[in-house]
């Protein structure tokens, strides 16, 4: 007969800390996303500015000289993704981060001093130089200074200081001159390059450099504990033994070596590139003529300027985002990734039925099939797919990225990743129009919905759990084996 259990871990024992400052630095460590967001969405109110008689430049930019702007930062930012993934792993996440800022400020400087066209490419190839670097390093960053419980939430200030970056410029651009909105753009990396001198490197990096009691204090510091708490040592202890044969090296061939990281690499990969394809960036790209062809229904009464239209998208975005922060380390990686990508096919299939009406002269003013598809309802689809990109798609795969791997290949596997992927926006810029012209708007939406939904199933069989779980879990799901899971050791008095 069992009298009594007792469980021996005690939980009254252990110091519960802070996570404040985790949070806060996180937030300071994405600060070159946000600037990237403000880069992306500095265009919108500017466009028209820029290709007016009233142009800043000398002369009125054209057509040809705009998309270059808006493109040129998917080519110099893949080239950068290389250069500071091997810099992050060489010489600090810290002092790259650092070197990331310089040439996005660099590039803001240059739109203030000069609006000769050729000019504010450049000025736009520094940027997304620079932004590249951002996306290399700051996950890795958020990543190592956070503790399991709040890796998620952190992991999502990546995509939601980007919407950030969007909203704040498109606001920016709403109310205030030209060069004033400039001026406060450069402010931004410049604050972050400030800010960061005083910042700490990362706990995993110092332990690989040998500096094991800088280590401590960092880690007491995160974590709002004293650095002799029995919980920092454990952490640093962890860290050791995780680096004891690790050489932190970009090594795309130590990568490839071992089936099992392959495995975990094409599943990260195949991850993001759906982030890529999912078509919330076409989405964004034709948000302006969805939204003028909703207007032309009678019984609607949607009619909004085009600044407006990237105000209210970008609110959507940041919601979204917020959303994200509140719900991964609450539901899962999984199950929240799967939700927002099958609420995405839906939506696009939506916009797919609408644009194929209208082709066929059923939907607009008057039309036919204005009954059965409303002014509202692309507008609605067209709403649920920036939510639904912006609360799952765009965050969740850079969590998992970083969570598949050790802190060896942490670095090398999100250079990898991020230079495919900022390759792959560009090449879907390009092609996206003539996509269109030879297959019509509707199949494009139609093949973006397939992706999406697609995706849920390779979700479901083929992508394992993240939220706090061990590497070692994560491989055995990846190589098929379950693990058993340690018992709770328990005392009991028998009669």
């Amino acid at each position: 007969m069992v009298n009594k259990v007792y469980n021996v871990t005690s939980h009254n024992e252990k110091k519960p800390g802070s996570k404040h400052i985790q949070i806060l630095m996180s937030i300071v460590v994405c600060m070159p996303i946000l600037a990237y967001g403000t880069a992306m969405g500095w265009i919108s109110p500017n466009k028209a500015l820029l290709m007016g008689e009233s142009s800043p430049s000398s002369a009125p930019l054209s057509e040809e000289e705009v998309s270059w702007m808006a493109s040129i930062m998917f080519i110099t930012a893949p080239i950068a993704v290389f250069l500071y993934g091997a810099a992050a792993d060489k010489f600090g996440r810290k002092n790259t981060l650092l070197c990331a800022s310089m040439p996005i400020a660099l590039g803001w400087a240059i739109k203030l001093l000069c609006a000769h066209p050729i000019a504010l490419i450049g000025a736009r190839a520094l940027i997304g130089f620079g932004s590249g670097g951002g996306f290399v390093v700051a996950p890795l960053y958020v990543k190592e200074i956070s503790e399991d419980s709040i890796r998620g939430m952190t992991g999502t200030f990546v995509i939601f200081s980007q919407t950030m970056g969007n909203l704040l410029v498109f606001v920016l651009g709403d109310l205030l001159p030209f060069n004033t909105v400039l001026w406060i753009l450069l402010a931004i990396p410049l604050v972050h390059f400030c800010i960061l001198l005083r910042l700490p490197e990362t706990p995993s990096y110092l332990v690989k450099c040998g500096r094991n009691e800088d280590t401590a204090k960092v880690l007491g510091w995160l974590r709002s504990l004293p650095p002799d708490d029995k919980t920092i040592s454990e952490e640093v202890d962890r860290l050791i033994i995780e680096q004891t044969t690790s050489e932190l090296k970009f090594s795309p061939r130590l990568l490839f070596s071992d089936k099992t990281t392959v495995k975990a690499f094409w599943v990260a990969l195949i991850v993001n590139l759906t982030r890529e394809f999912c078509g919330c960036i076409a989405v964004l790209v034709y948000a302006s003529h969805i939204f003028t062809e909703a207007g032309k229904d009678p019984n609607t009464s949607i009619a909004l300027s085009p600044n407006k239209q990237s105000i209210l998208l970008a609110a959507v975005q940041i919601f979204g985002s917020f959303l994200a922060c509140q719900l991964v380390d609450r539901v899962g990686r999984k199950p929240l990734l799967a939700v927002t990508s099958a609420v995405a096919g839906c939506a696009m299939c939506v916009l797919g039925a609408w644009f194929y009406l209208q082709a066929r002269g059923a939907a607009g003013a008057g039309g036919a099939g204005g009954a059965l598809l409303p002014g509202w309802l692309p507008v609605a689809a067209l709403c649920t797919c920036i939510f639904a990109d912006a609360s799952g798609l765009q965050p969740l795969p850079f969590v998992i990225m970083t969570e598949m791997f050790n802190f060896q290949l942490r670095g090398t596997v999100a250079t990898l990743i991020m230079a495919i992927s900022l390759g792959t926006d560009f090449a879907l810029l390009k092609l996206f129009a003539p996509l269109n012209s030879w297959i019509g708007y509707h199949y494009t939406f139609w093949l973006f919905s397939f992706i999406c939904l697609a995706n849920v199933f390779y979700l479901i069989f083929c992508v394992p759990e993240t939220k706090m779980r061990s590497l070692e879990d994560i491989y055995a799901d990846l190589e098929g084996r379950k693990r058993r899971k340690p018992e709770m050791v328990v005392e009991t008095n028998h009669v």
